[in-house]
């Protein structure tokens, strides 16, 4: 089976991601992405996972990648234009994706990867979503932010990430309609929803294959 794993911020998409991997046996797709896009295209994973967060304008992104010191970003944008830099980032994450998959037994974190790959046999597509409160109260004791600033990360995230599920593949990010099964961490808390997600894909592996 494939997983793939959709959410809201904060509501606890990396735990879930990880426990369900570890329940299931399964390899976890996550924060290498943009390490492995990065060495095909030659640039930063910084870049890449800016890129593929959707939650900067370039511009942003690229002076952000100054302040740090990474200088290959640059290097490898300049050439090209930002929107042209921007669309062969996000081919190579959805080739890599592809790629990756393709034995199945694996939970994708993020990046679009059940848009990317399509309703298939064999794949589960799962959307997390959480009370706002609940995340914000996640997101200040992770980062130690202010609660004005959880919640405007928040915002500024999920409309960006809205905005790239529609724009690029057609769907209304969180639609229930888009997903296989949505599961509210929030009322089930991260070991809970964690067990529903691992119930579902044991049921689909076991459910038989209809034919067309």
């Amino acid at each position: 089976m494939i997983v793939t794993i959709s959410r809201e911020y904060g509501a606890a998409g990396l735990a879930v991601a990880d426990g369900l991997a570890r329940a299931l046996g399964y390899e976890l797709l996550t924060d290498d992405l943009p390490r492995m896009v990065a060495e095909r295209l030659g640039t930063s994973a910084d870049a890449v996972a800016a890129i593929a967060s959707a939650d900067q304008p370039l511009p942003e992104r690229l002076l952000a990648g100054l302040e740090m010191g990474t200088s290959d970003v640059v290097s490898n944008v300049v050439p090209e234009s930002p929107a042209d830099f921007d669309e062969s980032v996000r081919r190579e994450i959805e080739r890599t994706i592809r790629e990756r998959t393709a034995a199945g037994n694996i939970v994708v974190l993020g990046r679009n990867a059940g848009a990317v790959l399509g309703r298939r046999p064999g794949l589960l597509s799962v959307f997390l979503t959480a009370a706002r409160d609940w995340r914000a109260d996640r997101l200040v004791a992770a980062f130690a932010q202010s609660r004005a600033g959880a919640l405007a990360d928040m915002d500024r995230i999920d409309a960006a990430r809205r905005k790239i599920t529609k724009d690029r593949y057609g769907i209304r990010f969180g639609d229930a309609r888009s997903y296989d099964l949505v599961v509210d961490v929030s009322r089930f808390g991260i070991a809970g929803a964690t067990a529903l997600v691992a119930t579902a894909v044991r049921t689909a592996e076991a459910a038989p294959v209809e034919s067309a």
